[in-house]
């Protein structure tokens, strides 16, 4: 008997997460949330902190009540902390790698093994264009999106001859409450959101709907070719060293 697709979707409860599980849902794939609150989409919904391995756990529990084990897993959770180096407490600095890399980790330690059992699958881990280049005032988040880049890429070279895919998707400013987070700490939030818009050959804020249809190829077999890719999906911000609108 064919196993079911089952995917693990971390973040899920707003922006690009919640997209992509509603897209993910619409094909017909089974789909355990994980996020701090309760997602409102879902076959299966854990609350938890992606660092934990309890968290975890209780993920593999819920793939074996969907009547099998994890075939697709993307990494989308990620805490903002704004400023410099000089500015960032050890504390923030910790708390966002925390989350944005070791509870990468946490999940794939988890979740590869039982998925390499199984026959394979894929990873998506979502990072940002912040990962390819440096954004000022960002200097704990880049970091972090860095590594995560970078993990991310190991995956894919450890762990090709076991049937695991794993690929990158690095967005630009998408429109979520993250992003909202972001600007409203800007001295002047207007001001930064047109700018921020103004900067892309694409003139607009991309939605969490473009971010997941890219997520979406990446697990699927279309894109069985690509393995320790980083895909931008930024509006054309980084074709241009200097665009002017």
């Amino acid at each position: 008997m064919r196993t079911p697709d089952i995917a693990v979707v971390t973040g899920a409860a707003s922006g690009v997460g919640s997209a992509t599980v509603a897209a993910l849902r619409a094909s017909g794939v089974g789909v355990v949330t994980v996020d701090l609150v309760p997602a409102e989409a879902g076959d299966r919904v854990v609350v938890g902190d992606v660092a934990a391995p309890a968290t975890w756990a209780a993920v593999l529990e819920a793939s074996r009540e969907l009547g099998g084990a994890p075939t697709k897993l993307v990494l989308n959770a990620a805490k903002l902390v704004v400023g410099t180096v000089l500015e960032v407490s050890e504390e923030d600095l910790r708390s966002v790698f925390e989350v944005n890399v070791l509870g990468a980790y946490q999940a794939l330690h988890a979740c590869l093994p039982v998925m390499i059992e199984n026959g394979g699958g894929s990873v998506v881990t979502v990072a940002s264009i912040d990962a390819l280049v440096a954004e000022q005032g960002l200097a704990a988040y880049c970091a972090s999106k860095g590594a995560l880049l970078q993990l991310t890429r190991c995956v894919a070279v450890d762990h090709g001859r076991q049937g695991i895919r794993a690929n990158c998707v690095c967005p630009t400013a998408i429109d979520t409450p993250f992003f909202r987070q972001h600007v409203d700490a800007a001295p002047d939030p207007a001001a930064f959101l047109a700018e921020k818009s103004g900067r892309h050959p694409s003139g607009r804020i991309l939605q969490s709907e473009e971010v997941a249809n890219t997520i979406c190829f990446l697990l699927s077999d279309a894109s069985s070719g690509m393995n320790g890719a980083a895909v931008t999906v930024d509006g054309g911000l980084l074709a241009s060293f200097d665009f002017q609108a």
